[in-house]
């Protein structure tokens, strides 16, 4: 069903198209590449000058061939959708997949690829307290694949021992294909946050530079929390927070994000207005003993901004600056020349100064001093620092609140993370999508919502987390969480995950009900056609093949659900898209696609599809599901009708 070729087969293609001469093709399929017949092609008068360079600086680290591999081997998982677990599943945008991230984005890859604006992640760290569960199978096929990339024995070995080791290249093989594959979903202008500390920040940096190139490095921001009391020589009391761009040259010149206590003061510069009208004096005093009351508050910080006239609340500032335009500035009203002050010079002009007299933008102290009136609502937004604090505990605290204490160590603060979105994001942005493939307590999608209460945009999320099993013992509260007050079977962190979205969601809505805090639940299943799929044609017996063919030539209604869900995966479709029934277990629109899932009348089929497009809403392709629909002439009947829509042969699409 999902037939995408991996970003090596595309990188393999163009190649051969632009030096054809240089790629050789052995009996064997195996392609040999000629880096000689590269250089002649690239400087044919001087081919010495352009060099390949054969040893250089890289990273490097024993399974890092593998590792890349495992990036873009054919998904094993499917998508088993779960209505039941979900909020408002056939209005919201937002997901939230149950199971490991790599088989995650492997599969989300066919639908997402290049249209993510964001992603943070916060991986494991690599220390001894980290419960590493994610432990990447290493089958006999990745064995196979290491003997044909020249790999001895021993170092197969080895690789098989250090995949989930807490070792530096058992990260590493961890990490890289997972960054391969995020990079993929980025759009040209989309950016990626990831959490790190002290043990693998080196490693993740330089991992970084390879997989999103050394150009696209935005920052590294320092998060200040506190110390952990393990302290030796020196105490930790920060963690990092690598950013890196898919194309750093696409995005905004300036970032910004709005300065903490702005907006108490807008509320009551409004409040203050509609009590005192044109009285501004009026209005003015009563801000400076409001802001004189709010010194224990972010809010204090923007008290010169104290004063209120019609354009909203303004300080006063010194118009002149040391290497400003030395003139004789003329006063409009008296004609008269302002003095200035000794090594100063104006910042601005007659005529810009003239203009800003006319929009009442200027203080006149007296005839001959003035101040220039800068407006909070027009400087409220700062250049992000590199340096973020919050205490750690405030995080715990309020999750604990919201459900129950000690349910969830560490979670990531989503004060944060807003300003994060905030930064990276643009309100305006319908299209926006924040990706979290580490997603734990389930911060991001919390951080998005209030990010999105905050400036009114329409951000949505997708997030991951593997079904990590609570131990009992260690981990009490959580257990007793999950399997007493929400009364689920199995303990695992998933359910935090899914239960905090709930709580979260609906705390927010009660606020702001236009807000879309539902999230759509997808588990990955195993396929249970795939296990006789995958099994060599040389070992496959006829009742093999016989069972095969029975099982998914035979539409059964159980699995209708999945099989749509899927199509929209292998269409492009975001698996947000809402699926719409024409004829039940048999016609499916989903946007601009319908998909066929049971054989039906032609002609009725044919007038569905014009009416289609007469109301404006045309169907583009045509998604035939093949294992259920074996009928030839049907599909001869509907390449006929695509033709009378004005439609391409390529239009029907055959899947299975």
């Amino acid at each position: 069903m999902l037939k995408a070729p991996s970003p090596a087969a595309i990188k393999l293609e163009l190649l051969r198209e632009l030096f054809p001469q240089a790629l050789e093709t052995a009996p064997d399929g195996s392609v040999r590449v000629n880096a000689a017949a590269i250089q002649q092609a690239l400087d044919p008068a001087n081919p010495g000058g352009i060099r390949v360079e054969e040893d250089g600086y890289e990273l490097r680290w024993v399974g890092k061939r593998e590792a890349y591999h495992s990036a873009f081997v054919p998904p094993q998982k499917i998508l088993q959708p779960l209505p039941d677990d979900s909020q408002d599943w056939d209005n919201t945008g937002n997901l939230l997949i149950k199971g490991d991230n790599l088989d995650a984005l492997r599969l989300l890859r066919h639908s997402y690829f290049g249209k993510v604006k964001l992603i943070y992640i916060d991986p494991p760290y690599n220390t001894q307290s980290d419960a590493f569960i994610y432990r990447d199978d290493f089958s006999a096929r990745q064995s196979e694949v290491l003997s044909a990339l020249g790999y001895s024995a021993d170092n197969i070995d080895y690789i098989k021992n250090i995949y989930g080791a807490r070792t530096h290249s058992g990260w590493l093989s961890f990490m890289y294909p997972r960054l391969l594959l995020a990079k993929d979903l980025l759009r040209d202008d989309g950016v990626i946050f990831i959490s790190i500390d002290d043990n693998e920040q080196a490693q993740l940096k330089l991992l970084c530079d390879e997989v999103f190139g050394q150009e696209n490095f935005v920052a590294q921001l320092v998060w200040e929390g506190a110390n952990k009391n393990d302290a030796r020589q020196v105490g930790t009391v920060h963690e990092y927070v690598l950013i890196y761009a898919s194309n750093r040259d696409a995005l905004p010149r300036d970032w910004g994000i709005k300065k903490e206590g702005a907006d108490p003061v807008f509320a009551e510069v409004a409040r203050l207005k509609a009590v005192h009208g044109e009285d501004h004096n009026a209005a003015s005093e009563g801000l400076g003993n409001w802001f004189r009351a709010m010194k224990s508050t972010p809010s204090y910080m923007l008290r010169r901004f104290r004063y209120i006239d019609s354009h909203g609340a303004y300080k006063e500032d010194d118009p002149t600056a040391p290497g400003g335009r030395k003139f004789s500035l003329i006063n409009p009203k008296t004609g008269k020349v302002i003095p200035l002050r000794r090594n100063r010079g104006w910042a601005f002009d007659q005529a810009e100064f003239d203009r800003l007299v006319a929009d009442d933008r200027i203080s006149f102290i007296t005839d001959t001093s003035v101040m220039v009136r800068r407006y909070l609502h027009e400087t409220d937004s700062l250049t992000p620092p590199s340096v973020y604090y919050q205490a750690a505990r405030s995080a715990s605290e309020r999750l604990g609140k919201l459900l129950a204490e000690n349910v969830f160590d560490f979670p990531k603060d989503e004060t944060v993370l807003c300003k994060f979105i905030e930064m990276a994001t643009d309100s305006a942005d319908d299209n926006c999508i924040v990706v979290d493939f580490f997603a734990g307590s389930g911060t991001t999608a919390h951080a998005v919502w209030k990010q999105n209460i905050s400036d009114g945009g329409k951000r949505k999320f997708v997030l991951v987390q593997i079904p990590e099993p609570i131990e009992p013992k260690k981990q009490k509260e959580a257990y007793a969480f999950v399997t007493e007050t929400l009364a689920k079977p199995e303990a695992t962190i998933f359910e935090i995950t899914a239960e905090r979205l709930r709580r979260a969601g609906a705390k927010l809505k009660a606020d702001k009900p236009d807000l879309d805090t539902g999230f759509r639940v997808f588990e990955l299943a195993d396929d249970p056609d795939a296990l006789i799929l995958q099994k060599p044609l040389s070992e496959a017996t006829q009742d093999d093949l016989a069972t095969l063919q029975a099982s998914i030539a035979t539409p059964q209604p159980a699995q209708l659900p999945r099989i749509l869900y899927n199509l929209l995966l292998a269409e492009g479709l975001a698996l947000s898209t809402r699926i719409v029934p024409l004829r039940e277990q048999a016609l499916y629109r989903a946007a601009d696609v319908l998909l066929i899932l049971h054989e039906v009348d032609t002609e009725a089929l044919g007038q569905a599809l014009a009416q289609m497009k007469a109301e404006g809403t045309p169907i583009q392709h045509l998604c035939v599901y093949a294992p259920w629909v074996q009928d030839n002439n049907f599909l001869l009947g509907a390449k006929t009708l695509l033709e009378t829509l004005g439609l391409s042969e390529d239009k029907l699409r055959l899947r299975g």
